[in-house]
C-alpha cells in the first residue's frame, strides 16, 4: 500500500486549516487546539508552530505543525477523548495512530509524515491505511 494515504490525510489536514480557529494563523495558539473540521471519528489538533531561528523560540506561525490521530474504531464511532497530564495529550500507541503534518503558510504546502517511520503506533500499518481509505470513501461523508 505504501504512502498512497498521505493526500487523504493532506485533505483532511488542508479542510481542517480552511475551518479552523484564526488564532493558529494569527500566532495566538496553544498546542491542542482542535477548532476546525475533521471526519468522523479523527481528532486533528494544532501542535505548534514552527522554530525561529532570530528568537531562538519555536513561534514561527508561517510554519504550523498539525497531529492527526486515527484511532482504531474510528470508522464507525466519534473519536474518544484523550487523558491529558500537565495540558500533554497522552497518546494511546495500541489504540490509535499519530501522523504528524507541517504547513508551510506562504506556500500553502501541507507535507505530512509518513507514520511508518516513527513508531507512532502498535497497530498494523496496513489495517491503518485501510482504515484511513474506508473513512474518506465513507458516503456520505460524516463530518465530526
Amino acid at each position: 500500500m505504501g504512502n498512497n494515504y498521505l493526500p487523504i490525510i493532506e485533505k483532511w489536514v488542508r479542510k481542517f486549516i480552511d475551518t479552523m480557529n484564526v488564532d493558529v494563523l494569527d500566532g495566538y495558539a496553544k498546542p491542542g487546539e482542535d477548532f476546525g473540521e475533521v471526519p468522523k471519528g479523527i481528532k486533528i489538533i494544532f501542535d505548534g508552530y514552527g522554530y525561529n531561528e532570530s528568537t531562538d523560540q519555536e513561534d514561527d506561525n508561517s510554519m504550523i505543525t498539525f497531529a492527526i490521530f486515527v484511532h482504531k474504531n474510528s470508522l464507525t464511532e466519534n473519536f474518544p477523548e484523550h487523558d491529558s497530564n500537565f495540558d500533554m495529550i497522552l497518546h494511546r500507541p495500541s489504540e490509535e495512530c499519530y501522523i504528524s503534518a507541517w504547513y508551510n503558510v506562504k506556500e500553502n504546502y501541507i507535507e505530512v509524515l509518513p507514520f511508518e517511520d516513527m513508531e507512532r503506533t502498535e497497530l498494523d500499518p496496513n489495517f491503518v491505511i485501510d482504515l484511513i481509505f474506508k473513512i474518506d470513501s465513507r458516503k456520505p461523508y460524516i463530518p465530526a
